[in-house]
């Protein structure tokens, strides 16, 4: 019997090497266990059948030159959603370490000034309580005492952490200890310029507070609400003109038609062709386009200022999304409420 993992071991072969390399070195970052030849694999024979099914589906409804559409749109979404699974997975791996580093750093130097080597320092600053940080310093130390060079050990774990801020400190340490300076005070000055880094972006999120709540009041309150004013003047100008193309018949004669084409066709299309006039529904339909297309980047440039990632905008889509979608159909149908009369 054929194991499931080697599937989707095949079924990665289909994929280019540097879509692999970028999933294996996203997995090490994420501290994921599985292989990232079998992640791809099934991420890749996931996205396919789904997006088959979803080209079967709305064929049957809308016809086949859109399924494919929708089929290629289903492929890459599942796609990216596999992709940013990893990704995010290892950007919180990364902020966990990069809150306790600091700590460690300190903590190292303190061994050092106790008489401890620097493969010592590592290995006695392995502590449960700095998290994943605790790990990566246990494969540091295991290199160290098997033989290679600290340098190239804490090297390593820059490569294995999704963290510009580790690789900076590492890139400084290395540098001290080549150069025979003294550890300890190095450590605690790295450790010292981490904690300022780190209030600094505290300082930056808090000043731009106010731009933040000005993003998400657009995004999730007035944009909605003035796209429901919007789809609901376009209801009531389909209900009038409506309501007039029915009424110029019984009223008579070629001069209330003509004057009825100058006057209120300029409202809602031009003529009096109907058929091209824009229909309320497709007025709906862009509304709803811009407020997901609104409230997306709005989320990630929320994210970019306060943590100055992007991928940590993510979580904030569907908390942005939702609500405002829920806006928008709360105050189209309350205008619709309090304004039935003039459909009548």
């Amino acid at each position: 019997m054929v194991k499931i993992e080697k599937i989707f071991f095949k079924f990665s072969l289909l994929l280019p090497e540097n879509v692999i390399s970028a999933f294996e070195k996203l997995m090490v970052q994420g501290g994921f266990a599985v292989s990232a030849r079998e992640y791809a694999g099934y991420a890749f024979l996931l996205s396919l059948v789904m997006s088959l099914a979803a080209f079967q589906v709305s064929s049957m409804i809308i016809g086949a030159q859109y399924g494919l559409l929708v089929g290629l749109f289903a492929f890459g979404v599942l796609a990216a959603l596999f992709y940013l699974l990893i990704l995010t997975t290892a950007d919180t791996r990364a902020r966990k370490i990069e809150e306790v580093l600091p700590d460690a750093l300190q903590m190292m130097s303190a061994n050092i000034r106790a008489g401890m080597t620097m493969e010592n320092a590592i290995w006695a600053s392995s502590k449960p309580e700095f998290g994943p940080l605790e790990e990566e310093i246990r494969v540091v130390s295991g290199k160290a005492f098997g033989g290679k060079p600290v340098t190239d050990a804490l090297s390593e774990m820059g490569t294995r952490v999704r963290s510009s801020r580790l690789a900076r400190a590492v890139k400084l340490l290395n540098e001290g200890i080549q150069l025979g300076g003294e550890t300890a005070p190095l450590l605690e000055e790295v450790a010292r310029d981490l904690k300022i880094s780190s209030m600094l972006s505290k300082e930056i999120a808090s000043a731009t507070t106010m731009y933040m709540i000005f993003i998400v009041f657009t995004a999730v309150i007035a944009s909605p609400v003035m796209f429901a004013a919007s789809v609901y003047y376009a209801d009531m100008s389909d209900f009038i003109s409506s309501q007039r193309s029915t009424q110029l018949p019984a009223e008579g004669g070629l001069g209330s038609a003509a004057s009825a084409s100058g006057g209120f066709t300029s409202l809602v299309g031009s003529g009096g062709n109907t058929a091209d006039q824009i229909k309320p529904q497709e007025v709906q339909q862009f509304a709803v386009a811009c407020i997901m297309l609104t409230t997306f980047f709005g989320a990630l440039t929320i994210s970019e200022i306060r943590y100055g990632k992007l991928t940590r905008g993510l979580k904030f889509i569907p908390l942005f999304m939702l609500p405002a979608l829920g806006i928008f159909f709360g105050a189209y149908m309350m205008l619709r409420s309090l304004f039935g009369f003039l459909f009548t």
